[in-house]
């Protein structure tokens, strides 16, 4: 059991929902593991969309999954389990109960919070890590989508119960350099638990996973999400699930689609084998 946690101190698009969203419903589909991806951002439900249509009813999806119909009051999600928090009635058996189901008993979501109050959404991060932590009792792997919006405090809390910090890194040179700097000023970026992740990748650049790795001193190349156009359309769609599926079966010789899918598994993987080094000592 894991928390991994998706973050960037990078002011560039890094593509990290996209790639949370991608690795996660990857890695749900390939393992039997149960998932569940914590959203923190503010007033933003880019997550959310990527899996249900705008009214919140779930796309009814054939596939060899069995895909629950979401009956979910979205308005108690994260909310929701806050109030139990805060009046010390929150448990591990409850978290699945404000979590939207996306693959039964494999993956499912809390929403960010709806609030467009920044004052209550600070508050409500206070108790992103809590929730995390509760969550990791019940589930395989809890990935989190953390938000350069949550209040540098909480931010670190939530580092500090993470298993594993994947840290946007956009593919420039500019940004490799800086995050060079940042690792040799700041002992934080030292850790062995901080992984390198590249969004919307791009395999013709220079700036290559490998070359990276080199120049950095690094062991373990970043985890890779290619940019792939027919992804992000269906992202927008809220098909994402739909499209994955159809494409699961694809290889690397198959076209865009098939070297999108077998990249994102091959950077699953190896971010579920780095995880367990980590956290289990496996070797």
């Amino acid at each position: 059991m894991s928390i991994v946690t998706f973050s960037n101190n990078d002011k560039k698009e890094t593509g990290q929902t996209l790639s949370v969203a991608a690795i996660a419903t990857i890695m749900a589909i390939e393992h039997n593991y149960k998932i569940l991806i914590l959203s923190t951002d503010f007033n933003d439900r880019t997550m959310e969309s990527m899996f249900f249509k705008t009214n919140g009813i779930e796309k009814n999806i054939s596939s060899l999954f069995q895909i629950k119909a979401d009956t979910t009051d979205v308005s108690n999600g994260i909310e929701g389990l806050v109030r139990l928090f805060a009046s010390n009635r929150a448990e591990a058996s409850l978290i699945s109960t404000y979590a939207r189901p996306i693959f039964t008993g494999r993956l499912d979501l809390i929403s960010s919070p709806r609030t467009k109050e920044y004052s209550s959404y600070q508050t409500i991060s206070n108790y992103f890590s809590q929730v995390a932590e509760l969550a990791n009792s019940i589930y395989d792997l809890v990935i989190i989508d953390l938000s350069r919006k949550v209040p540098r405090e909480n931010i670190e809390r939530v580092y500090n119960v993470s298993t594993m910090i994947c840290m946007g890194l956009p593919q420039n040179r500019s940004s490799i350099q800086e995050f060079r700097e940042l690792e040799n000023e700041n002992k934080f970026y030292q850790q062995k638990n901080i992984m390198l992740t590249m969004g919307k990748y791009n395999d013709k650049s220079r700036y290559t996973a490998k070359n990276t790795a080199r120049y950095l001193g690094k062991k373990v190349k970043p985890f890779v999400v290619p940019y792939c156009i027919r992804f992000a359309d269906s992202c927008s769609e809220s098909e994402i699930v739909d499209y994955i599926l159809k494409i699961r079966n694809l290889s690397f010789m198959d076209g865009e689609d098939g070297k999108f899918y077998q990249s994102v598994k091959d950077s699953a993987e190896r971010l579920d084998y780095q995880r367990r080094v980590i956290d289990f000592g496996i070797e």
